[in-house]
């Protein structure tokens, strides 16, 4: 750790100490992370990490102003969760809904979220995101039952204390350790869990994030998880976890006593904690390694809850040999070589179903099932269908027609690398069918929708054999000619003919499975996911684990792109040079009406300019009145 004014740091007792003065540091004034005494760079927000809270109210249009003072790399800031409905240009995906914002460039991020809930922002670019860019974006209700001042934000990350920017893209690459020159920062694997930018390492006391409640009223605390790469397994020992709503989705309460928690998920929590004596409890957030999801003992992560104003006595919990924990979230049947975990699987979760769904244009008559095979192609790769995603070389939303989505190199049982695509008929009921099965290794992924909630239908969970091997699903049949042990399984289809009717799959919720922009899909099985294409534009989807998202685990979804309604005449464009082009074919906003024969024609038309009032604030944002936040990316 380094001071800008007191120089090297130590951690001593929970609080750090100057190395030269021997002076306490207040821990605010620094980003201690889990204390290590090796700084490392950082890309933040404002100069925190996490990036200052943003809170707003629900249906207020809010502007956020990102300035780009990076030298050398681009950005996107993307809106996790916030759906984008009418405004498709803002959701923050470079190459897909905008072009990166180049050093010294800003950019004007307005955009209504129209559901209220837990959400959060962070880069879209590069290592960005790991290197610290992201902070909390939470959208009140008018009918919370919980006051803001009684609301804890729960931001969970996984830390390595080594990397930096080049060693993650070396990693991400797959660059053999021997050949980088210090060997020992390619320790890929994370040393530790941060909450909200705090934690330790080999127990080294340093500064955790303490949460004051008043134990005499129900508090909320919204578990946000930061990780690029790791699942979580979240408690509070001895205190029961009364789910309220997950990814901004209120549901049915549910009581449970640990929650797995994985890349970009959230799950608002209430606490009771009337029953219990005064003094301090611990937040034990533990890693899940490998595709059976084991716990982790070691390198815990630790948030304290303070439930008196100066005491330091922890409330002890033993639980009883017998007693089984009911766990929210399994993947499996059963919870492998855990006999005492009860699961419950997020197809059991039930929409309260408050507010309808958001049409953008008048939904039709039609559904389409799409069956999309998220897994790897060998240990180099990750694909979606055998289709292993590169970006285009300009924003596909505002620059249509320099988009080339063919995939033709890819058939029935091999792979090619393009700018996969789907096409959405607009106003149809599209049913997902998304699996991980197949010939190559099988494993768990957080699979993430932009411009949409999914609504799980149903999942379809596998299992486990006592020697660790994945018992996979029979519900999905990858061929007509080969075993789904031998198949790349990328043209499947249901086993069962008569699944071709969704409504004919047993054990089917249509009507109120709950919406998720961010599930965790079994290695082995699958989810039975609905979307309406009522929302025009360039979505993205891929799985929230970074280095699977750089392999290519990710698809464009081309949604009734007819309607896309009109951007802002500014954006700026982008695409390479190869000084070929004729002038009949440079970009003019007016004249965007083609796109490839594969796909249907985009009309993208001009729209007036919205000038917002400024705020400039450096700590949390709340916005009351309809302004902007400015945030400044500095490394």
């Amino acid at each position: 750790m380094l001071h800008q004014n007191e120089g090297p740091l130590f951690t001593q007792d929970r609080k750090i100490f100057s190395v030269n003065s021997g002076k306490e540091v207040p821990p605010d004034s620094v980003i201690t992370a889990d204390g290590w005494n090796v700084t490392r760079k950082l890309i933040t927000a404002n100069g925190t990490m996490p990036g200052p809270d943003i809170i707003v109210h629900q249906n207020q249009k809010i502007t956020v102003i990102v300035h780009n003072h990076l030298l050398s790399e681009g950005i996107t800031i993307h809106w996790h969760g916030i759906e984008q409905f009418g405004t498709p240009a803002m959701d923050g995906t470079p190459f897909v809904t905008q072009c990166p914002i180049l050093p010294g460039q800003s950019f004007n991020y307005t955009f209504t979220p129209r559901f209220g809930g837990s959400y959060f922002y962070h880069s879209h670019s590069g290592v960005q995101f790991e290197m610290g860019l992201f902070g909390a974006l939470i959208v009140l209700r008018k009918r919370d039952p919980i006051p803001l001042e009684r609301q804890h934000i729960v931001q969970i990350q996984e830390w390595n204390h080594l990397h930096d920017p080049e060693t993650l893209l070396k990693y991400l690459n797959h660059i053999p350790a021997d050949t980088i020159k210090d060997s020992t920062k390619y320790q890929t694997g994370p040393h530790s869990i941060l909450i909200n930018g705090k934690g330790e390492f080999e127990n080294n006391m340093a500064p955790l994030t303490i949460f004051h409640v008043d134990r005499s009223e129900p508090c909320l605390f919204r578990l946000i998880s930061v990780a690029s790469d790791m699942g979580f397994l979240f408690s509070i020992p001895g205190v029961k976890l009364v789910v309220r709503e997950t990814d901004g989705e209120e549901v049915n309460p549910v009581t449970v006593d640990k929650i797995i928690i994985f890349p970009g998920e959230r799950y608002d929590i209430e606490l009771d904690l009337k029953s219990y004596s005064t003094g301090v409890l611990k937040m034990i957030v533990n890693f899940l390694d490998g595709r059976l999801l084991a716990i982790r003992k070691t390198n815990v992560g630790i948030g304290l809850i303070n439930m008196t104003t100066n005491s330091s006595t922890e409330a002890e919990f033993t639980p009883n040999a017998d007693y089984r924990q009911i766990i929210l979230n399994c993947p499996y049947l059963a919870y492998p070589n855990e006999g005492n975990f009860s699961c419950i699987s997020i197809d059991q979760l039930e929409s309260i179903n408050h507010e309808s769904e958001i049409d953008m244009i008048n939904r039709l008559n039609k559904t389409f099932t799409n069956f999309l095979n998220f897994g790897f192609r060998g240990l180099m790769a990750s694909s979606v269908n055998g289709r292993i995603f590169k970006k285009p070389s300009v924003s596909a939303l505002t620059q249509p027609q320099e988009v080339n989505t063919r995939c033709s190199k890819c058939d029935v049982e091999s792979f090619c690398t393009c700018s996969y695509s789907v096409d959405l008929e607009s106003g149809s009921e599209i049913i997902l069918v998304i699996f991980n099965l197949g010939k190559e290794f099988l494993s768990p992924h957080s699979i993430h929708i932009h411009g949409h909630k999914f609504q799980i239908l149903k999942m379809g969970l596998s299992s486990s054999d006592k020697d660790g091997n994945i018992m996979t699903t029979k519900d999905i049949k990858c061929s007509e000619q080969l075993s789904n042990e031998e198949s790349l399984c990328y043209r499947a289809k249901w086993t069962n003919n008569t699944w071709n009717d969704p409504r004919k799959i047993p054990n089917i919720n249509f009507q109120n499975g709950v919406r998720k922009d961010t599930f965790l899909l079994p290695a082995g099985g699958y989810a039975v996911a609905r979307i309406w294409a009522t929302n025009p534009g360039v979505w993205f989807m891929h799985c929230h684990q970074s280095r699977h998202l750089f392999e290519g685990m990710a698809v464009m979804l081309n949604e009734s792109f007819e309607y896309v309604p009109d951007l802002p005449q500014e954006l700026p464009t982008c695409h390479s040079f190869d000084n070929t082009l004729h002038p009949q074919n440079s970009l003019k906003h007016s004249n965007i009406t083609t796109i490839p024969p594969e796909s249907s024609s985009i009309p993208v038309n001009e729209a007036k300019k919205s000038i917002f009032g400024k705020l400039y604030l450096n700590k949390n944002c709340y916005i009351k009145d309809k302004m902007s936040v400015e945030i400044f990316i500095v490394m």
